[in-house]
This record gives structure tokens, C-alpha cells and sequence, in this order.
């Protein structure tokens, strides 16, 4: 916005609820202001879309923009999640439509990797884990981000990674696109280009997928330092995305892996945000637990805000701190007794006296540093501020403690510190954390449950799944991501429940014996193979199947062959002198039939085809001739 304007907007309330305090970012179509919620007595982060980046000429289609900048807030806030940063509300205003969101004080990935840190593979995993996690809620509600990039993966003040801007930027870039809106500032070169993804590069919309391969490229930069596939010129980036496959040298272990696994050319075959979540949660079981990132003691710097006397919000707001905050109002009413008395005694001549009382207690070169052990963070940074110290703030573990305390400061309490010099406080985390046995894998769940008994740990959701290797009931996995938790804490475990059944397939009778047996072995079944007498079905062939094809059954149950031996075979009865009623009886004994009688049927057979002594297949039948 013009300078007088963004002059005019310090101080002011927004929608009757939102302080402007200061700037904290410039884009190129938007300014970023640290603002204060009067209605929650929080920090907050404005977003205010610049009045001097819509062109004269533009003006009739603001309207159209400005409902489709709330659209995306809308949306965003509907969207909760932890890994997503939380809107808080939008409105109009004198100096242009905003959006309000939490307030990140752990800053960007942009501004950390801008220092020149580079994340360890440990760090990068547990960055893009959690915006992988964020994607997926993102996806699963049909939305898209389009705009992941180092500046939109921010951090709270514990260091935990939240997207922002889902959605902003893609109403910014068509409102740019069609003259709606003007780029106030230029980016650094090629930056709209450096993160998109090979379907992009060809000219296709973005997807979910095209998401995930724009955190590949952020997380791959985390930890080299620069942009994989970059180049000054965009035709060869371009060509380098869709032809190239994510080359890291073997480097970064378990993670480079997945990453270059994950970032490939075809969409298609590209994981979701999902696929990579389970990907990077097994990649953390090989690494080792990540250092804290290097976040700033106190986030953006954040001056003092005076606000108007006659403000009722203020007074409501700054009552509320105090009543936060109750050892930094003690000390606070300490100093200003202290003033009174120090007037007093100066009005009465006794000035000496009260010089030194005043400069040893509350003197404004080097104030005692007083007792902070116990105190919360809430009221810590109102000690703070009274007295100009920088706050250095480290995080430790210490059983007994609660988090957010202070366990231990530096300089001890009762030494003097200077305006401006660094006090430096150590905020507790909660108690040390326990080692999670490292041989559940292979137990029985009962053993489980007793070997994290034993160091104060409890068996947490347990999840089922069949495995062709683990018997059933036996551990497969602890789906933990990092190998030491808190106290107390539940471990979710993953279990066998043995082979999966499996189906008896579809074996035809008439089926070579090689042929059966290849298909029953290849169902993981055993066989037991049984032979018997066939006329219809030929030696070696099977007759059957027993249990019969389709059946359900466990891996190795054994399923019966019944394998053909081929036909009976039987000699031909001598029926000569005999009445056809004697020879049907006496064949039907042999196995045979009687077929034909050429002749009277009431004469003595005089011959048989076949004749008497030949051998042929049981329950073929015979001719008879008879006398004429």
C-alpha cells in the first residue's frame, strides 16, 4: 500500500476486534502485520491484500476479488487440522480486505534456511512428515493447495510445521492474470517456477499429486541448500522435471530414499500425500531423533504497541495480561512503589539515600536479576519486558517438572544485568523421556504389554494385519515414530494375525498333475494326493478336488488331489450256452454290460464280440449272438 497508508494502518482495529501492531512481511501483492486479538488477548498475523496493487481500470472487478479472497479464507478455516495454520476471520477495511490467522513466531523455512542452516535428515523428515499430514486432511476434503514452497512451511514456537496460505495464492495469480491485479513486487527469478511439478511443466492443471511433489522438492532443499531440477533458464528446468528421475548420491539414508522414490516424473505412479506420510513414518524408524530447530528466542520482534488512552479494548486487553500474569504484576507494582518513594524522598531532600536504594533494586544501568525458577512463560515474558532483558529461551527435559516452567536460569537470581543483555532461561518440556524396548517386535502382545509395564509405559491402539512371515498374535511392528516418548505414554503396536486365508482355486477335472500341483503350491496350500480308477478321466489327470474349489482355508491346510489311475480293467466272461438273462447277470458281475443280442432272445448264445478272455475297460458292454 502507498507509505502514508501504511503509516495510517499502525495502531489501528480492524473489524472492531484486531489491533494493527506492526509490519512483519511484504509480498508482492499482500502486507503481513503482527496484530493483537482484543476479544482473546492473542497475537495474531494479518494479511492485508495492498490497495496500490489494483489498478485504476480494475476497480469494477475488486468486488469479484475481494469475495474470492474470503472464499479461500473460508475455506482454509474450515480446514483444522494441527499441521494447518488456523484463520481466525476476514473483513473490508479502509486499507483493504484481510484474512487473520495464528500468529507463527518460529517464523518460515524460508527465512531459516535464508541463514544458511541446512536440516539434518532427521529435521527434514519430522518437517515434511508434518506437512505431509497437513496434505492429506487438505486432499481428503477435495481442496488443493497449489503453493508449496519454503515460505509457506512455518513454525510455531515449539517448532511444530503448519501450512499456510491454502488457496491465497492461487486466487492472487488469477486475479494477476487478468489484469485485476498489478505485482508490486518481483520475486526472485523463476520462484513461481522453481516448485512445480512435471505435469505443470506441460502445461497441466495441478493436483494433489503435484502437491507432494513440490514438499519432495522443498524437503530435497532443506537439506542441500538448493532447488533440485533449478535452473536460470525455465525451458531446461522444465525438461530436467519430466525426463529426470531425483538423484541424491545415496545420501541422507533412509529419507534420501523416499525422496527419490517419491518424486517421480509420471503422476500416475507418483505417491499421494498419504502414501508419503507412511513412507516417511518408516523412514524415521532408521533414523535418529531429530536436534530442536533453531527457531528465534521470541519469533518475529515484536515492539511495544502503545495504544490510545482512550481505548476501552486496550484497557480490557491489558488487564487481561495482568490478570495473566500475576509475579510480572507483583514486580511490575514493586518498581512503580519504588518510583513514588523515590519521588518522596527526593521532594524531601533525602536524595542520597534514595539514589541508592533506587540503583541497586530497579537501577536502570543493571538490574537484579530476581528468582525465575517456577515461573511460567506467560509470565516470564512480562518480567522480561519490564526490565529490557533479550530472552534466550532453551528447551530441556527434567523429571518432576511441568512443561512450560522454568528449571534453571542464567545469570543466577541476585546478579545484576544491563539493559539489553541476554538473559537466558531454561523452559522444561515435561520429564525425560523413556526408552521404548527395542525387542517387542517378535513378542506375543501379553509379553508386550508386560516389557512397557516394566519402564512405565502402556500398550496404546493396537492395529491388525495378516502376514505371510509373524505367527498370529505375534508383533510385527511398534508404530512409533521416534524411539524415546514421555512417561506414561501409550505405544501403538502393530500385530499379526498370520497368513491370510486363502481361496481354493478353480481346478478343472482333466487337469495335468504338474498343473494342479503348481496351482496349489502358488496358494501357499499343502497337497496330499490320492489315486483312483477312472473311465472318463485319463492316468495322471485329476478327478477332483477336495475341500472343492472357492473354499476359504488357512495357509498350508492341506487340500486332497484325487489323481486318475485310468479305468478298471476286466476279462470278457464265457457266456457261450448261455440264456441272455444268464449272461446279463453274469456280466454286470464282471463290471460289463450287456449291449446287443443278434438273434432270438429265447436260444442259447452261440458267441460274444468281444469274445470270451479278452480284457477291456470295466462298464464297457458286450454283443451276444444266439442260436437261430
Amino acid at each position: 500500500m502507498p507509505q502514508d497508508d501504511f503509516a495510517k494502518v499502525i495502531g489501528q482495529v480492524l473489524g472492531g476486534r484486531y489491533r494493527v501492531a506492526h509490519q512483519i512481511g511484504k509480498g508482492c501483492f499482500t502486507d503481513t502485520y503482527l496484530g493483537y486479538d482484543l476479544a482473546r488477548s492473542r497475537r495474531v498475523a494479518i494479511k492485508l491484500l495492498s490497495s496500490d496493487c489494483v489498478p485504476g481500470d480494475a476497480k469494477a472487478h475488486n468486488e469479484v476479488l475481494v469475495s474470492q479472497y474470503f472464499q479461500a479464507a473460508e475455506t482454509a478455516m474450515r480446514l483444522k487440522h494441527p499441521h494447518l495454520v488456523t484463520v481466525w476471520g476476514w473483513g473490508n477495511s479502509d486499507f483493504g480486505p484481510y484474512i487473520v490467522s495464528d500468529f507463527l513466531a518460529g517464523g518460515s523455512l524460508r527465512q531459516m534456511l535464508a541463514t544458511g542452516y541446512l536440516l539434518s535428515p532427521s529435521q527434514a523428515l519430522v518437517v515434511g512428515l508434518e506437512a505431509a499430514r497437513g496434505l492429506e486432511l487438505i486432499h481428503r476434503q477435495g481442496h488443493v493447495h497449489g503453493d508449496i514452497r519454503p515460505s509457506n512451511l512455518m513454525f510455531d514456537r515449539r517448532g511444530s510445521t503448519l501450512l499456510v496460505d491454502l488457496g491465497i495464492s492461487e486466487v492472487l495469480a488469477t486475479a494477476e492474470a487478468s489484469g485485476t491485479l498489478l505485482r508490486r513486487l518481483q520475486p526472485q527469478p523463476l520462484q513461481a517456477l522453481r516448485y512445480a511439478s512435471p505435469e505443470q511443466a506441460q502445461g497441466l492443471a495441478p493436483d494433489h499429486k503435484s502437491d507432494v511433489y513440490a514438499l519432495i522438492l522443498v524437503v530435497t532443499e532443506s537439506l542441500v541448500g538448493r532447488v533440485p531440477f533449478d535452473s536460470d533458464d525455465p525451458e531446461v528446468s522444465h525438461i530436467f522435471k519430466m525426463s529426470r528421475q531425483l538423484d541424491l548420491a545415496g545420501q541422507f539414508g533412509a529419507l534420501g530414499q523416499v525422496l527419490e522414490s517419491s518424486a517421480i516424473p509420471e503422476r500416475d505412479t507418483r505417491p499421494d500425500a498419504q502414501g508419503l506420510v507412511r513412507s516417511l513414518l518408516s523412514a524415521a524408524e532408521r533414523l535418529p531423533r531429530p536436534e530442536p530447530l533453531p527457531l528465534p528466542s521470541e519469533g518475529v520482534d515484536t515492539p511495544e504497541v502503545v495504544l490510545p488512552l482512550d481505548s476501552d479494548a486496550a484497557d480490557v486487553a491489558d488487564a487481561k495480561l495482568v490478570s495473566a500474569a500475576p509475579l510480572a504484576k507483583q514486580v511490575a507494582t514493586v518498581r512503580k512503589s519504588v518510583l513514588v518513594l523515590l519521588a518522596i524522598v527526593l521532594l524531601g531532600g533525602i536524595g542520597a539515600g534514595a539514589y541508592w536504594l533506587w540503583n541497586s533494586l530497579f537501577g536502570t544501568d543493571h538490574p537484579t536479576v530476581p528468582n525465575l525458577v517456577g515461573v511460567t512463560e506467560t509470565e516470564l515474558s512480562a518480567i522480561v519486558s519490564n526490565f529490557d532483558w533479550v530472552l534466550e529461551r532453551r528447551e530441556v527435559r527434567l523429571d518432576g517438572t511441568v512443561p512450560g516452567e522454568v528449571v534453571r536460569q542464567a545469570p543466577a537470581p541476585g546478579a545484576h544485568l544491563a539493559k539489553g543483555d541476554t538473559l537466558i532461561v531454561f523452559i522444561s518440556l515435561g520429564p525425560e523421556l523413556v526408552l521404548i524396548p527395542q525387542n517387542l517386535v517378535g513378542m506375543a502382545i501379553s509379553e508386550a504389554r508386560l516389557a512397557l509395564a516394566n519402564v512405565g509405559l502402556v500398550v496404546g491402539q493396537t492395529q491388525f494385519q495378516h502376514d505371510e512371515v509373524v505367527p498370529d498374535g505375534i508383533i510385527i511392528k511398534v508404530a512409533e515414530m521416534f524411539v524415546e516418548v514421555e512417561a506414561a505414554s501409550s505405544v501403538d503396536l502393530l500385530v499379526s494375525l498370520g497368513p491370510a486365508l486363502r481361496t481354493v482355486p478353480d481346478i478343472p477335472a482333466g487337469t495335468s498333475l504338474p498343473l494342479a500341483r503348481e496351482m496349489l503350491e502358488k496358494a501357499r496350500f499343502g497337497i496330499l494326493e490320492l489315486q483312483a480308477n477312472s473311465n472318463e478321466i485319463p492316468v495322471n489327470r485329476v478327478i477332483r478336488t477336495e475341500p472343492p474349489a472357492g473354499t476359504q482355508l488357512p495357509a498350508d491346510y492341506m487340500v486332497i488331489i484325487e489323481v486318475s489311475l485310468g479305468p478298471v480293467e476286466v476279462v470278457v466272461p464265457d457266456l457261450i450256452t448261455l440264456t441272455t438273462r444268464e449272461a446279463d447277470v453274469l456280466l454286470n458281475e464282471a463290471m460289463l454290460c450287456l449291449s446287443e443280442i443278434d438273434g432270438p432272445t429265447d436260444t442259447e448264445i452261440v458267441a460274444s464280440t468281444p469274445p470270451a478272455g479278452v480284457t477291456i475297460p470295466s462298464g464297457t458292454c458286450v454283443t451276444v449272438i444266439t442260436r437261430p
